[in-house]
């Protein structure tokens, strides 16, 4: 029967699966937009739970809406189409203390023959990546869209035309995983048979 090593023991535990259980994604977030002329007055109102709450395993992703935007301004002027800031803070409880923000722009548009095409439009920057623990990475992506779309006279103003923003929450890579008990028994052992093999050798 060939002889185990130390060295043949330890690679063996560490070539073992390691836990891979999910991580508890929590959150609240804040959003901020233009609510006053110049640019397209707008409003938003919260859809998902805030804060919100769920599990995610390093590789998956959620899909959720995150609020309701509109405006109840019933035509696009000149003053609406200066594009304005809007921006969303998250601030995560777990997997760890994170914050970080989301920024984008909105603002009017009016187009077709003799502007006949009347919108809000919601444009997003780059994703927020945050890292946490030893390796962990988590991204937040949020979509663009237009709201309150309206024809001939103008917008379609109001909360019930307008759009919901939708956003993705990733779980890149989990922190550095904690081997399974198993696995841990499995290199106990070898270090106590090693531990009694060289006991009897020196007797």
């Amino acid at each position: 029967m060939p002889k185990l090593t130390l060295a043949t023991l330890v690679a063996v535990a560490l070539s073992l699966p390691t836990l891979a259980s999910a991580a508890l994604i929590s959150a609240s977030y804040t959003v901020h937009h233009n609510s006053s002329d110049p640019g397209l007055v707008v409003d938003a109102r919260d859809i998902a739970d805030n804060p919100f709450t769920f599990d995610l395993a390093a590789g998956e992703s959620k899909h959720f809406s995150l609020f309701k935007i509109w405006t109840d301004e019933s035509a696009i002027n000149s003053d609406d189409r200066e594009a304005k800031n809007i921006s969303v803070d998250f601030a995560f409880t777990s997997p760890e203390p994170l914050a970080g923000t989301v920024y984008g722009e909105t603002d009017g548009f009016k187009g077709g023959l003799w502007g006949s095409y009347q919108a809000g439009i919601l444009t997003w920057g780059d994703p927020l990546n945050l890292a946490f623990g030893d390796g962990g990475l988590m991204r937040i992506t949020l979509y663009d869209a237009m709201f309150n779309e309206g024809y001939l006279w103008g917008t379609a103003d109001g909360w019930k035309h307008g759009a919901k923003v939708k956003g993705k929450i990733e779980l890149i890579a989990d922190a550095a995983e904690v081997p399974e008990p198993g696995t841990l028994a499995l290199l106990g052992l070898g270090l106590l048979g090693m531990g009694v093999r060289a006991r009897r050798r020196a007797a």
